[in-house]
């Protein structure tokens, strides 16, 4: 895969226009629930938006029991719908907590990048999100960022239950 998102913290509004047209592109909807983005709050003026980053070496592909999570044709991790069983797991090892569970489906969502044009771009007014071609280094940088995001947010996830948005 030789693109990626990437996301500048200083743009972001906290509008949460991306949320809403992934869930529209995704589900036929907009709702931050079912969205594949989920923007957190961190304090009044830092909203991190939240996606997949796509993993080299996925946490996620390698519990599935079942093998539901795989590469699609641009390089992007998805969830083949037909082969999950909703047991959460991708979910609990995901370090990034960018792997979600859609309640009415009973199964797992996740950022798949649009089939290589993601709506979230689309729809960002402020330009906070981009797809870009990767730079080297930049896995690695990103990786380290969402870390110490998901650190600094102290957002409690309990393992098995659905995410909610606020």
């Amino acid at each position: 895969m030789d693109k990626q998102l990437t996301i500048d913290l200083n743009k972001c509004n906290g509008c949460r226009m991306c949320e809403m047209a992934c869930s529209l592109e995704k589900e036929g909807e907009c709702s931050t629930r079912y969205s594949r983005i989920r923007v957190i709050k961190i304090n009044e003026s830092l909203d991190v938006p939240v996606v997949c980053l796509q993993c080299k070496e996925p946490v996620c592909e390698k519990v599935c029991p079942v093998k539901a999570i795989a590469r699609n044709n641009i390089g992007a991790l998805w969830i083949n719908n037909d082969l999950c069983i909703g047991c959460k797991i991708c979910v609990k090892v995901c370090p990034f907590g960018a792997v979600f569970f859609n309640s009415r489906l009973k199964k797992i969502i996740k950022c798949d990048l649009c089939k290589g044009d993601p709506s979230c771009v689309k729809f960002c007014q402020p330009k906070a999100i981009e797809y870009v071609r990767k730079n080297r280094g930049d896995a690695n940088t990103k990786g380290i960022a969402a870390k110490k995001m998901m650190k600094l947010s102290k957002t409690k996830r309990n393992c098995g239950q659905e995410v909610r948005s606020r």
